[in-house]
C-alpha cells in the first residue's frame, strides 16, 4: 500500500527496508529504520498495515524536489532528485552516505529536507544514476563518469587498491 490513487515507477530493495519512487516523484521507504534509513526522522521500523499507505509518509528531500531514481542498501538509502543532486542518508560507519564524515542522517529530526547536504560530486557534475552495496556507493554522473566512496576493503571502489574512501 502506497498511498490512495499512488502507484509506483520504480524500487529498491536493501537487506531490511525497500522504498519506492512514486508516480508523483515522491518517494516513501519502509520496513526496518534503525539507523534512519528511512528517511523519515526517527529510528522507527514501519511494518505494519496501520503505518503503511496513507500512513506512511513521503521522505522529504527539500522543497519542490521530486525523485528521479532510488537505491537502498545495507542500512543506508541515496535517491537521484530532479535536479541533478543525490542526497543519502541512514548509516554512515564508512563514509557511505558521500558527505565526507562517518555521522549517520535521518535518523532524527531535523536532519532530513533542505538540512540534508546533496553529495559533492564535483564542479557542474550532477548524478543519472546510484547503486548502493555493502557499506559503499557509486553514481553515474552526466558526462559518463563514475564515482564510488565508502568501504573499499575488496577494491570495490575502483580505485586499485583495498582503501575506503569518504569517512573523513
Amino acid at each position: 500500500a502506497l498511498g490512495t490513487g499512488r502507484t509506483a515507477v520504480a524500487v529498491s530493495a536493501g537487506d531490511y527496508h525497500s522504498c519506492a519512487v512514486l508516480d508523483d516523484g515522491s518517494l516513501k521507504c519502509w520496513g526496518y529504520g534503525g539507523s534512519g534509513q528511512l528517511g523519515l526522522g526517527d529510528g522507527n521500523s514501519r511494518i505494519y498495515p496501520g503505518e503503511l499507505g496513507d500512513a506512511l509518509p513521503a521522505v522529504d528531500l527539500g522543497p519542490g524536489r521530486t525523485v528521479t531514481a532510488v537505491s537502498s542498501g545495507t542500512e543506508s538509502t541515496c535517491a537521484a532528485l530532479d535536479d541533478g543532486h543525490l542526497k543519502c542518508w541512514g548509516s554512515n560507519g564508512y563514509g557511505q552516505l558521500g558527505l565526507g564524515d562517518v555521522n549517520g542522517r535521518g535518523g532524527a529530526a531535523g536532519q532530513m529536507g533542505t538540512a540534508l547536504p546533496a553529495v559533492d560530486l564535483g564542479t557542474g557534475r550532477t548524478v543519472t544514476a546510484v547503486s548502493l552495496g555493502w557499506g559503499h556507493t557509486c553514481a553515474t554522473l552526466d558526462d559518463g563518469g563514475v564515482k564510488c566512496w565508502g568501504y573499499g576493503g575488496s577494491g570495490q571502489l575502483g580505485q586499485g587498491d583495498g582503501s575506503s574512501r569518504g569517512d573523513g
